[in-house]
């Protein structure tokens, strides 16, 4: 027979996000939670969570199941990058019919 609980060794990188996405849930980030990285240390895992445009990093001591440390750093998350190199052509149609209009204004075209 093991010594070490049954809760504990169950512990894994599943049970890390789902304490992170809860903790942040109860500071008021409700919406949008990705989880992004999930990584261990010894016995700290670090979970990396995408809230909107910002990104969350809580470490977890694996045995006590207790959250040390955690920051949450304002810019944009991968998907919100995607989500502007999108928006490029987009902005490029316009300002190409623009040139198009001007040079032919011009008789250059």
């Amino acid at each position: 027979m093991s010594s070490v609980p049954e809760e504990t060794a169950r512990f894994n990188a599943e049970s890390a996000t789902a304490l992170t996405a809860d903790f942040l849930k109860r500071l008021g980030y409700k919406r949008s939670l990705r989880a992004m990285k999930v990584s261990l240390t010894g016995d700290i895992y670090v979970v990396e969570m995408g809230i909107n445009k910002k990104t969350a990093k809580v470490q977890i001591d694996s045995k006590t199941r207790e959250i040390k440390e955690y920051e949450i750093q304002e810019g944009e998350s991968s998907s919100g990058s995607l989500l502007s190199k999108a928006k490029i052509p987009l902005l490029l149609i316009p300002v190409m019919a623009i040139v198009v209009v001007v040079l032919k204004l011009m008789n250059i075209f």
